[in-house]
């Protein structure tokens, strides 16, 4: 299992397309570029950060937890728990300290799930690493890597 931290910066567009009569309408088309974060890298207050889980199963699993410890200076962007779809389909629960996805299957192969963070607090924070095992069966775990970032006012 991998975690990545990607720094988003908007590329933000205003296109003109047709509208339902011929008319000619403006739209905002919003597009983020992924700047990738090393460990110990630095962060401004206010800074969009996606994180990235990467999975990589090398046999057919069912009923896995992948708990994904937050740093402590950062918040959720969505705040709401519920399932979401990227290719497998997962419960998400937004939790104070972690995010937590609950799988009822996954398939041999390399799969990702994506969140959005927002750097808030500044000073130096550790994300623990991200903790998965399969719930019936304990011998199947898997973690990640500790990433430390640090926040610094804009």
């Amino acid at each position: 299992m991998e975690r990545r931290y990607y720094k988003l910066v908007a590329d933000h567009k205003d296109i003109d397309v047709a509208g339902n009569r011929g008319q000619v309408v403006q739209q905002k088309k919003e597009n983020y570029q992924r700047i990738p974060i090393q460990s110990g890298d630095q962060v401004e207050s206010g800074d969009l950060i996606e994180v990235e889980l990467l999975l990589e199963s090398k046999n057919d699993y069912e009923y896995l937890m992948f708990e994904d410890r937050k740093a402590a200076g950062v918040e959720p962007v969505d705040l709401r728990s519920g399932w979401v779809y990227s290719g497998l389909s997962a419960y998400r629960e937004m939790r104070d300290e972690s995010v937590n996805y609950f799988l009822h299957h996954i398939s041999r192969g390399k799969h990702s799930f994506t969140y959005q963070i927002r750097a808030e607090i500044p000073g130096k924070f550790s994300a623990l690493p991200t903790i998965g095992y399969a719930m019936y069966a304990p011998e199947l775990r898997a973690n990640s890597d500790e990433i430390k970032i640090e926040i610094v006012d804009k």
